[in-house]
């Protein structure tokens, strides 16, 4: 009786999905490069394919980067209000103020833009 093969057929497989990233090293080069590929085989016969021969073959995990966020308003606040856009500026020209206002080319820029930005009057 042939023995039975372990080959997963159903549904995506499990962990990381195909295809996978490695590094591969080439002779005169000291830096890896980056192929996308199945496995070390693919990465053989694609750069075979090339005409260049690979020294070393090593599979990498790219670092996942994790995002953090923070829920807008306080908490209990209404899901789908409309942002106070005039209050937000009014908050951000207070702080731009409070450290002498924006530098003058920032401030002729805004002027060109039709906002009136006056110069602040230090104490």
């Amino acid at each position: 009786m042939p023995k039975k093969e372990k080959v997963w057929t159903m549904g995506p497989p499990k962990g990381e999905l195909p295809p996978y990233d490695y590094h591969v090293w080439f002779k005169g080069k000291q830096k890896p490069e980056w192929i996308p590929a199945f496995d070390e085989e693919h990465v053989r016969r694609m750069c075979l394919d090339e005409g260049r021969s690979p020294i070393k073959i090593k599979r990498f995990k790219k670092k996942e980067e994790i995002e953090e966020w923070e829920p807008f308003g306080p908490k209990g606040a209404q899901v789908n209000r409309p942002a106070d856009y005039d209050q937000g500026f009014k908050l951000l020209k207070d702080w731009v103020d409070s450290i002498g206002g924006p530098p003058e080319d920032l401030r002729m820029k805004l002027r060109e833009l039709w906002i009136d930005y006056p110069k602040v009057k230090k104490k």
